[in-house]
């Protein structure tokens, strides 16, 4: 089988239990509505929680220095570890 499979989005329901096993060996699952993706059927995080997804969405909200390239970065942590 495909790691790629695309399901129209009035079949998912009967076929679920399928889907998620599928997504949880890797496979990329699309959900597709008139033919245009709508969602992803992925595995979860087993230890993510609402605090800390909402963590996640606060971290990238962040701006990123613009002038700090990554090797600027990197001397900072090697720095750091003295």
């Amino acid at each position: 089988m495909s790691r790629y499979l695309e399901v129209p989005q009035e079949k998912v329901g009967e076929r679920l239990d399928t889907l998620i096993r599928l997504a949880h060996e890797g496979a990329r699952i699309v959900i597709k509505k008139d033919g245009i993706a709508q969602a992803y059927i992925q595995p979860a995080n087993p230890n993510m929680s609402e605090d800390m997804y909402e963590a996640l969405l606060a971290l990238r909200s962040i701006p990123v220095a613009p002038n700090f390239d990554s090797e600027q970065m990197r001397a900072w942590m090697e720095e750091d570890r003295r």
